[in-house]
Parts: C-alpha cells; sequence; structure tokens
C-alpha cells in the first residue's frame, strides 16, 4: 500500500505536541527573560501569553490542516495561499535549517546534559542519537509514537515529582514573589525582547499538522491535540518558573537556571540530577521532531520542489522512508560541521514571521472560500480577531528583534533570500508538470 497509515489518535497527537514543545528551552532561557523583565508578575503574564499566542496558532493552524489534510505543516498552507515560491520559501528554511538544525542540537545537548566533554564522543553518541531514532521511526509512525509517548510520560512524571517536592520540602522563599527590580527598558520594549525567548521555547505547538495523513479523524484530533498539548505545556511552564523564583532571589538567575535552582531547593547534589530530567526532556523532544521533520520532505518532493524520489512511501512500513533518511543524514552532516548553532541563530526572525504569514493566510483561504479538501473543516473560534491578534503580537516581534539584533536578523534574511535562487532551479529541474507550479 503506497499510502500513509491513519494509526494516531488523540492521546499519542496530544503528547507529540508537548514532546516537541517541551525541549531544552524551559531549563535555561527562564534566567534569561528573569534577566530582562525582573518582576515575577510580569514573568509569570509572559510566559501566559505566550502559552496563549501558542493555543492561538494552534487554532488557525487545526482550521488550515482540516482544509488542506496533507503532510507538511506551514509549507502546504502557505504554497496553497500564497503559492508554490512562498511555500518553498517556508519550506526550504524548515527543511534545510529549523527542523534539521534543532535535530542537531538536541542530539549535542543530550551529550552536554549526561556530561559529557569529549568532542569525538559527544558526536559520536549524537549521530547514534538520530540514526537510531530515525530508524524506529522509518519502521512505522506507530512505533515512532510509542517511543515519544513513552519519553513525554517519563518526563512529566519528573517534571512533577522535582514541582511537588520543591514546594513542598524544598529551601525556597515566598518573598521572592513579592520583590522586584527596576527594569532596564521601558516595558514596550523588554515585553518582545523576552517574547523572543518564550516563543521559542514554545515552537512546537504545530507539531500535529506535520504528520495530518497520519492522524486518525483529522477534524476532531488536530484541534484537540493542539489545545490540550499547548495548555498542558503552558502549566508546566509556569509550575517550573514559579519553582524558580521560589529557589531563586531574581538578581541570581543563570543560564543553568533548573539545576542552580534545584541545588539550593535541595543539596548541590541533587541539581546535578536534574541534567538526568534535562537529558530524558532532549530525548523526547528529538523522538518529536525526527518523526515530524521529514514529512516536510516528503510534501515538497511530492509537489516535485525536492527530488520527487523523496516522496516514495515505503510499502510496508507506510512512512516517508527515503524523506526520514535524508533528514537524518542532514541534521547528522550540520552536526559534524557544527554550523547548526549559527544557523538557529539566523532563522529566528524568519521563523517568527512564517509562523504570522501562515495566520495571514487563514484569512486569504476564509475569503477564497476553499473548501475543496474538506467538505466540513474544523473552524477557528474567535475569527477574525484572534488570529488577528497573534499576527499583530507576532508582527511585533519581528520587529523588537530585528532592531535589537540587526545582524542575525540580517544574516537570517539573506539565508531565507538564498531559497529563491534554489526556487528557480528546482522548477527548470523538475520543470512544471505539477499542479503546484
Amino acid at each position: 500500500m503506497n499510502s500513509f497509515k491513519r494509526a494516531l489518535g488523540t492521546r499519542s497527537a496530544t503528547l507529540l505536541v508537548a514532546g516537541n514543545m517541551i525541549g531544552i528551552g524551559i531549563f535555561v532561557t527562564a534566567g534569561k527573560i528573569i534577566q530582562v523583565i525582573p518582576n515575577p508578575a510580569l514573568v509569570l503574564g509572559a510566559w501566559v501569553l505566550g502559552g496563549l499566542l501558542s493555543i492561538i496558532g494552534g487554532l488557525a493552524y487545526a482550521e488550515l490542516a482540516t482544509r488542506f489534510p496533507r503532510a507538511g505543516g506551514g509549507y502546504v498552507f502557505q504554497k496553497e495561499a500564497f503559492g508554490p515560491m512562498l511555500g518553498f520559501l517556508a519550506g526550504f528554511s524548515s527543511s534545510m535549517i529549523t527542523i534539521p538544525g534543532t535535530t542537531a542540537f538536541l542530539a549535542m545537548g543530550f551529550t552536554r546534559y549526561i556530561g559529557v566533554v569529549d568532542p569525538l564522543v559527544s558526536r559520536m553518541i549524537g549521530l547514534s542519537l538520530i540514526a537510531g531514532i530515525s530508524w524506529i521511526n522509518y519502521r512505522g509512525v506507530t512505533q515512532g509514537a510509542v517511543l515519544q509517548d513513552g519519553f513525554m510520560v517519563l518526563k512529566w512524571g519528573l517534571i512533577v515529582a522535582l514541582v511537588g517536592a520543591g514546594f513542598g520540602w524544598g529551601h525556597g522563599s515566598w518573598a521572592h514573589f513579592e520583590s522586584s527590580l527596576p527594569l532596564t527598558r521601558p516595558l514596550w520594549e523588554a515585553l518582545p525582547l523576552a517574547l523572543v525567548p518564550i516563543m521559542y521555547t514554545y515552537s512546537g505547538w504545530d507539531a500535529t499538522v506535520y504528520i495530518a495523513q497520519e492522524i486518525t479523524n483529522p477534524r476532531r484530533t488536530i484541534p484537540r491535540s493542539m489545545v490540550l498539548g499547548a495548555s498542558l505545556v503552558m502549566l508546566t511552564y509556569i509550575l517550573l518558573t514559579a519553582l524558580y523564583i521560589f529557589a531563586l532571589p531574581l538578581s541570581a538567575p543563570t543560564r543553568r537556571i533548573a539545576a542552580t535552582a534545584a541545588g539550593v531547593l535541595f543539596t548541590p547534589v541533587i541539581g546535578h540530577v536534574v541534567g538526568m530530567l534535562i537529558s530524558i526532556s532532549v530525548l523526547g523532544c528529538l523522538a518529536a521532531t525526527v518523526l515530524t521533520g521529514p514529512r516536510v520532505f516528503y510534501a515538497m518532493a511530492k509537489d516535485r520542489l525536492f527530488p520527487p524520489w523523496m516522496a516514495r512511501i515505503h510499502p510496508r512500513f507506510q512512512t516517508p522512508g527515503l524523506a526520514i533518511v535524508v533528514h537524518g543524514l542532514w541534521a547528522s552532516l550540520l552536526m559534524l560541521t557544527g554550523t547548526f548553532d549559527r544557523l538557529l541563530d539566523f532563522i529566528t526572525v524568519p521563523s517568527v514571521l512564517f509562523g504570522a504569514i501562515t495566520v495571514i493566510g487563514l484569512f486569504v483561504v476564509r475569503h477564497r472560500h476553499w473548501h475543496d479538501e474538506a467538505a466540513d473543516p474544523f473552524l477557528m473560534p474567535g475569527y477574525p480577531v484572534l488570529p488577528a491578534v497573534f499576527v499583530a503580537i507576532m508582527g511585533f516581534i519581528v520587529i523588537a528583534t530585528v532592531i535589537h539584533d540587526p545582524l542575525n536578523s540580517a544574516w537570517g534574511l539573506v539565508v531565507l533570500a538564498l531559497g529563491i535562487p534554489v526556487y528557480w532551479i528546482v522548477k527548470r529541474i523538475y520543470g512544471n508538470d505539477s499542479p503546484s507550479l
């Protein structure tokens, strides 16, 4: 059977969303956010705002996914709304940079948190992880989901234990919630700077739409999984951030805030144990990324914007096997060359921008009444106000980031612009016989 298998229900889809969101970010970015807005109420409020934006974005993506229930995520939506070139640029940036770069980053991050310091050993472990998880996903989407589900359940169990023990028996202080430090810049400038790492930490809320063709009852499962997953992650992030504030005064946060807070709450030895929690969190996020990422390669290849052989479905395992292999090899190359860190810095602005553009695409789709592929699509509640709010805030984040970090922002746009000549080269090579072109 040369087609995908609809095998994932609400539980696995929800755990996939949560697993794709909870990686390293919450264990390191909270310290930076506290430094930018050193006020407990503002910090927790910013995490709530980021979570709500994720839920709103998820609802918009859910409607687009039920209108166009195909693998590929944002690439598919932007291609349908704005044409093949913009779709190609979105897919090019995510499939060649963001997703494999994140895969490489997570594989290397795991080795760092288990204490491996030798660069050669670290890379060998990272390569083994990418190869092993890719092989499991090659063998079937159900196997990949079971692996990711297991990591997610274990991860949540450890987080709940840490939060419960921290507030119940930890040596923290509730007085930390009553203190604040003066802002070093106006709130209108500080808040978007805090939202950049917050939205990075929330990234992954769109995981379900990448595997829309492998979801049972997409109209119900996709929106449910995205709202439930993002809501549970928002609660998790708020609890962990509150625990950090309980443990540390606002003047103390560091980049390794989770381990530092655990060391203060309990003992320095327990602080090192948090590294185990973070490493498990990283593995879960890596499993989710490897499950979703290759579907972009597949979708673009199916539209003849990548080599068409990448769109082959394995006849036995019903997975995009060759796309999984290509994604694994490219992520491994990025990890071996060490280029993924810089590429991820460059692509921050384009990634946020494409998220906003995709939601703008919902307005375009609604205006054109494109119901061809779904007679009864899920309709986003709160339209048009909620998607307009999402686009406005994400646009504000982009502008603030460009002003604050113009060099990396400019390089990000340069990297993105490289996709334009690639698009015309690909179009010339594979011709115009695809409906997408």
